[in-house]
């Protein structure tokens, strides 16, 4: 799985932080880019394509999957466009690689994603719950479990868009709650915002390899809180 520093989702089969790099750093229009790379191969076969028609296909991919850090694809379609007559076990395996990728963004772009509105807070430090109030409140719907068992009464009662859990690996606490959760709940259908340290995401990643999340880091920063919200949101 691919390592990711940004705000955005986590990829299984696309390094973010590739496709970050040659855009200077610009999420939405990566996320923009993603989204057009769906819309047009979404419905590719590419072995009813003739040879003219194979080759155009693969040296686009070939350029798009580089600069959008689909690093499979990029090395599949690189030596599939050095074949003069690729063999067809090629072209399936390339086809393959192709349909895993859209196959995550097709599930991350999926037309049918409410926008998020319901909020749940899994934390039980007052002073930074007082904090993400304070930047949420007037936008969205909050609601606050204190421990695994209100949030799964909460869950029960409520639809909730997204989770912000407070996860600290030294005391276990956030892994218990998740786990809990994930037995009982449609938590790993929901994007989930960890509250953590940023020594600790590529420990969480590892735990926890879903592909709605993201991190956020104490103190808060408004701007970037709220704008992984955003970036969820047009998803």
């Amino acid at each position: 799985m691919s390592s990711n520093t940004s705000s955005l989702p986590i990829f299984e089969h696309i390094n973010t932080n590739i496709g970050l790099k040659y855009l200077n750093g610009n999420e939405e229009l990566y996320v923009k880019i993603l989204n057009n790379f769906l819309k047009r191969y979404k419905d590719m076969e590419l072995n009813t394509l003739n040879s003219e028609e194979l080759h155009k296909v693969i040296h686009s991919i070939k350029g798009l999957s580089a600069t959008l850090g689909m690093t499979k694809l990029e090395k599949i379609t690189r030596q599939l466009h050095q074949e003069r007559n690729p063999s067809n076990r090629l072209i399936e395996k390339c086809s393959k690689i192709l349909k895993l990728n859209i196959q995550e963004l097709n599930l991350l772009f999926s037309s049918n994603k409410k926008e998020i509105s319901t909020i749940l807070i899994i934390h039980n430090e007052p002073s930074e719950i007082d904090e993400l109030m304070e930047i949420l409140d007037n936008d969205f719907d909050i609601l606050l479990a204190l421990n695994k068992y209100e949030a799964l009464e909460i869950f029960d009662e409520e639809s909730i868009d997204l989770v912000i859990l407070h996860t600290e690996l030294d005391d276990l606490c956030g892994i218990s709650i998740f786990n809990f959760l994930k037995r009982h709940t449609t938590i790993e259908e929901i994007p989930l915002i960890f509250i953590t340290k940023k020594e600790n995401e590529s420990k969480i990643k590892d735990i926890y390899p879903l592909q709605n999340i993201s991190f956020i880091y104490k103190p808060f920063q408004e701007k970037k809180l709220i704008k992984q919200i955003r970036i969820f949101n047009s998803l």
